[in-house]
């Protein structure tokens, strides 16, 4: 199993055309590239694993319709290579025996780790510091709540599902004696109240003036409008939608290492490919644990911040 990271590029340079052919008409060049040369692949390595650097060619010039034939013929290439995950920003729907990685697990399994480090930039404690989650009816909203509320003193969540959350509430209080706040409405004026927001909502609601001064806001599932108009409008927050991590003395974005993990690691194949289970959960935290990985940093739109 290998992964590929694909790019765009219109750099005629990218795609092993003979220096002679570069000095063709631009026209005739272009032409020549979108028919015979519309994609450039080479062998690369991420922590021992096998995969491939794909730049694909984009001219402003170039029709919609013949960048999709492009992606399908590189896609099935792929295919045939053995490919099963993506390292990539480009507009591309994979098959379905092909994943793309954004990282989005991954940030998710170390959120409190990630949380902690951002806390200590506030001046704050975990102990004093209050967590909201946005949920965005998915997964990862799970995920994120399974992951925090043994070990936080505040928890709320931001979400429409309030009827599904009580049940939950109520287990968590049961077990951890923790009291899980549920509230709704993006002018509720809590927002102001929250240290760290973690976002796992692909809605807009506009909450942005809301926010707490200096808060750790997390996009988790890479809303990218979202962290677009909040960069735009709040300078003084610490925005990530990603993050920088230490494992065997080598510092990956937390997709490159989601992305080697599901190579290498059956529980966390498992965990990309299918549905959510408890049980898995609790086997990627332990080997998580056991690989020690350490969050060095932050990302947003791949810029350490």
């Amino acid at each position: 199993m290998k992964f590929a990271e694909i790019q765009f590029s219109a750099k005629k340079e990218d795609f092993g055309v003979h220096k002679i052919l570069l000095k063709l008409p631009h026209s005739i060049l272009n032409w020549y590239l979108l028919q015979y040369h519309p994609f450039y692949i080479e062998e690369m390595k991420l922590a021992n694993v096998e995969g491939y650097k794909v730049k694909l060619y984009q001219n402003l010039e170039q029709q919609t319709e013949k960048q999709k034939k492009q992606i399908e013929k590189l896609l099935l290439l792929l295919e045939q290579k053995d490919v099963i995950v993506l390292l990539t920003n480009c507009n591309i729907i994979p098959p379905d025996n092909i994943k793309i990685c954004y990282g989005t697990i991954l940030n998710s399994f170390l959120v409190l780790q990630a949380a902690q480090k951002a806390i200590k930039r506030q001046y704050k404690t975990l102990q004093e510091s209050r967590f909201l989650i946005v949920d965005g009816e998915n997964s990862i909203t799970n995920l994120v709540l399974d992951i925090l509320h043994p070990h936080v003193n505040y928890l709320s969540i931001y979400t429409n599902r309030q009827q599904y959350f009580t049940k939950k509430a109520e287990q968590i209080y049961e077990n951890y004696g923790l009291c899980l706040e549920i509230f709704t409405g993006e002018k509720n004026k809590l927002f102001e109240t929250f240290n760290v927001i973690i976002n796992c909502s692909n809605a807009m609601d506009n909450y942005d003036y809301k926010i707490q001064k200096n808060a750790f806001y997390f996009d988790i599932v890479q809303n990218k409008p979202k962290m677009q108009r909040l960069l735009s409008r709040r300078n003084d927050l610490l925005l990530s939608d990603g993050l920088l991590l230490k494992w065997q003395n080598n510092t990956y974005y937390s997709k490159q290492l989601e992305a080697i993990f599901c190579i290498t690691e059956n529980h966390f194949h498992h965990f990309l490919y299918y549905d959510y289970h408890q049980q898995s959960v609790e086997e990627i935290k332990n080997l998580l644990q056991q690989k020690k990985i350490t969050v060095t940093g932050f990302t947003c739109f791949e810029k350490r911040t």
